[in-house]
């Protein structure tokens, strides 16, 4: 695997804890994510940059990828009511599954991840693998439950699989789902989104992307000084935490989180 900017294997010999992710920021080395913006691609492009990296289901052997692979993530969680959880990402093709609204259509963080696995979400062995998946891995002996980063690229491709996440909540009361959406309330989907996060609250901790609203948003800045009133820097961008399950802040609050454009 390439080595990623900024960062090192975890290395127990230099006293890291290597069972919460396999990478280590390297101490003083400016955020990656601010390092390079993604090369805007043409804006008749309907699917990822990197076709090859869409695999169908047969091709994966999880489809729900343990957060112990990214720095950004974690593999379990340290703080707050789901201390104790394990968390997951889950990746779909970028723009195949976004509204063409969408404020990075051209220039989406995808651009820049040639090695991510995206899944066909089109296979029709997606969506019972991934019910499947997500009971497996809450069947896990003295597991709490699991937290899912939905979606780590790509998006909620259609208001029956909203739908399937609506039914595995139901399903499964220690589920939790957290992550962004382009499709915003007054669509199809993004109202099902809404519908998700009403119905489960505190567990559907969706937020909308570029949304005008007082809460549930992620909304672009340009520095951490321009953080609105009433919302949040992302403490990962800021380098507060070491990934998600250190802070836990997207699924504690409801307040807007505000991302620096990348």
């Amino acid at each position: 695997m390439k080595q990623l900017s900024g960062v090192r294997k975890a290395d127990t010999r230099l006293g890291d804890d290597a069972t919460y992710t396999r990478w280590v920021r390297i101490p003083g080395h400016r955020h990656r994510e601010n390092k390079r913006k993604p090369a805007p691609m043409p804006a008749s492009t309907t699917g990822t940059k990197f076709p090859t990296r869409v695999l169908r289901v047969n091709q994966m052997a999880n489809l729900l990828v343990s957060g112990h692979s990214s720095i950004k993530i974690g593999r379990d969680v340290w703080v707050n009511k789901f201390r104790g959880y394990w968390l997951y990402t889950l990746s779909l093709q970028e723009r195949a599954t976004c509204p063409t609204a969408c404020a990075h259509w051209r220039d989406c963080y995808g651009n820049n991840m040639p090695f991510a696995k995206r899944i066909d979400h089109d296979d029709p062995r997606f969506v019972p693998t991934l019910v499947a998946n997500v009971r497996r891995l809450l069947s896990v002996r003295n597991r709490l439950g699991i937290i899912v980063r939905l979606h780590a690229l790509g998006d909620f491709f259609s208001v029956d699989y909203v739908d399937v996440w609506a039914e595995m909540l139901a399903c499964h009361p220690n589920l939790v789902i957290f992550g962004y959406t382009a499709w915003l309330p007054g669509t199809p989907i993004g109202d099902a989104v809404q519908a998700l996060i009403d119905n489960f609250p505190g567990r559907a901790m969706m937020r909308f992307s570029n949304g005008k609203l007082d809460s549930h948003c992620a909304i672009p800045i340009e520095t951490a000084a321009d953080c609105p009133p009433g919302a949040f820097v992302c403490p990962d961008q800021t380098e507060q935490f070491d990934g998600c399950g250190k802070c836990g802040a997207c699924w504690t609050t409801t307040k807007n989180v505000a991302f620096a454009d990348h």
